[in-house]
């Protein structure tokens, strides 16, 4: 395996002799052969996560002549935010799924060319489940993905410089009858519309708290559903005081006005200050219970009322994924919902990574952008061994400014319910995988004497399954009335014990 000659493949001068990364198969030892595909390929920069922000780094970094390697979970680029249907649908319109297409036709078509330059390797289905530092022993890292849909084989890229952009995922609350055929969560519906243009149900009610649930709502309409409620717990009193915060950004405004819109030619009953208390049904949903709230965030006695639908999609927000940033020792903000700590730059105070967009703070793509792009700039400069300029991110650096002052002041009007937690039930389950209900967590606190999310798991299984606490950790602490702090998991997702045991060390 060789370095590709700096002169042939465009790199900048100043990047020239820096250490290559390398991709290799597991296999016990590396002299043996290889169970999972050999590839081989010549970078200096990891990326994780081809949603926006690692798209903006990923391409800006390649323009300065840095060497790419781009791995994400997705067949396509894009995240969450632009995903796409695979193309044996042969979608004909797909950007009536989107608000924001010619923006990713041009991070697309970018991509396209510098891919077919060799500046970037772009590894699709590769599910990142662990990145190591000082992977060689020589301060480079080790970036560990399984392959594709059967993910029974393993990966490794090294790299000199890694960027996380994991991204973020949804928040749900737990209530009666949550766990029923036909309960998804909003971006779930979304991703079933925008990646395989299919609907989650034909009546549908929309729940919870949060931007997402708009764009949701309108969507399913637009695709055919027929929307019985548009549920948001928050009033728009609630963003008064945001007013000059919100005045600043016209575009986001405006965004809100256009979903509004569509709801409004749609007939879509929107009801304020509501939630979701219950979901009915035997074999999946059939109907939910919603009640109005108190300005404390209370169940107003008396008010409940029954929607029929054979669809519930609910969301109370976003968290960051900082599984990998945690693993590799960056410091997390967690003072509430967690997040990467970074700098001006994007850098995390480990040596050689950055982190850019959702898992730095919910944000939105137009922000997970900016980030990204100031990444890339700051990647190629230090890989190069000079000084970052900020001049050249300047741009970048105002939209960031900006829209997280944006973003700070909607997380705080979009806030759950205060009181959600009076709303579930002793036998409502809170941990799906273990089907740990809410009774057995109330004992472990009154009974057993647990005052910490850790010792609930221990006496209680809750987040010991499939998905380590992902899904419930922030369900099981609200009803524990514990923190939910960090979750220190070794990997940020299962893997095979036989890939473990034939881990590479290239």
């Amino acid at each position: 395996m060789t370095d590709s000659d700096p002169e042939q493949d465009g790199r900048s001068p100043l990047l020239q002799g820096r250490g290559a990364v390398s991709i290799c198969g597991s296999a016990a030892g590396r002299d043996q052969p290889r169970r999972s595909r050999s590839r081989s390929t010549s970078a200096s920069l990891a990326i994780v996560g081809a949603g926006p922000a690692g798209l903006a780094a990923a391409l800006t970094a390649a323009d300065l002549g840095v060497r790419v390697v781009l791995l994400d979970s997705g067949a396509q680029a894009g995240g969450q935010f632009y995903r796409q249907p695979a193309a044996e649908f042969k979608a004909r319109r797909p950007q009536a799924l989107h608000h924001a297409w010619r923006t990713w036709t041009k991070l697309r078509d970018r991509l396209a060319a510098h891919v077919e330059a060799g500046r970037i390797t772009h590894l699709a289905d590769r599910h990142v489940w662990f990145v190591e530092g000082e992977f060689d022993g020589v301060g480079r890292f080790g970036v560990h993905a399984l392959l594709g849909p059967a993910q029974t084989e393993s990966e490794t890229v090294t790299a000199d410089a890694v960027l996380l952009a994991t991204g973020g995922y949804e928040k749900v609350l737990p209530f009666p009858g949550w766990t029923l055929p036909g309960v998804v969560t909003a971006g779930g519906a979304q991703a079933m519309l925008k990646g395989g243009l299919v609907l989650p149900g034909r009546t549908a009610v929309v729940a919870g708290t949060g931007p997402l649930l708009m764009p949701v709502a309108a969507g399913l309409a637009a695709a055919g559903a027929e929307v019985a409620a548009y549920v948001e717990s928050t009033h728009p009193a609630d963003f008064v005081r945001h007013t000059a915060t919100l005045a600043a950004n016209p575009a986001k405004i405006a965004e809100a006005a256009q979903y509004a819109a569509q709801l409004l030619r749609h007939k879509v009953p929107v009801t304020v200050r509501h939630a979701v208390v219950a979901a009915h049904g035997t074999d999946r949903v059939e109907a939910v219970t919603v009640a109005a709230l108190d300005p404390e965030g209370r169940v107003r006695p008396g008010t409940e009322r029954r929607i029929a639908c054979d669809t519930l999609a609910v969301g109370h927000g976003m968290l960051a994924h900082t599984d990998l940033a945690e693993t590799l020792g960056c410091a997390i903000d967690a003072t509430g919902d967690p997040f990467v700590v970074t700098d001006a730059e994007q850098r995390t105070d480990v040596d050689g990574v950055w982190a850019a967009g959702e898992a730095t703070g919910i944000g939105g793509a137009v922000l997970a952008l900016a980030e990204g792009e100031i990444a890339g700039y700051s990647i190629a400069a230090r890989l190069g061994g000079v000084e970052p300029r900020p001049a050249d991110w300047a741009p970048a650096a105002r939209t960031r400014a900006r829209l997280r002052r944006f973003f700070a002041a909607v997380d705080s009007a979009y806030a759950p319910p205060a009181h959600w937690v009076e709303q579930v039930t002793d036998d409502t389950v809170v941990c799906r995988c273990e089907e740990v209900t809410a009774a057995e967590v109330r004992e472990a606190v009154e009974e057993l004497g647990a005052t910490d999310l850790r010792t609930v798991k221990l006496l209680t299984r809750a987040g010991m399954g499939w998905c380590q606490g992902r899904v419930c950790a922030v369900g099981v602490a609200g009803v524990a009335g514990c923190s939910v702090g960090l979750a220190k998991r070794p990997f940020a997702r299962p893997v095979p014990l036989g890939v473990l045991a034939e881990e590479p060390r290239c």
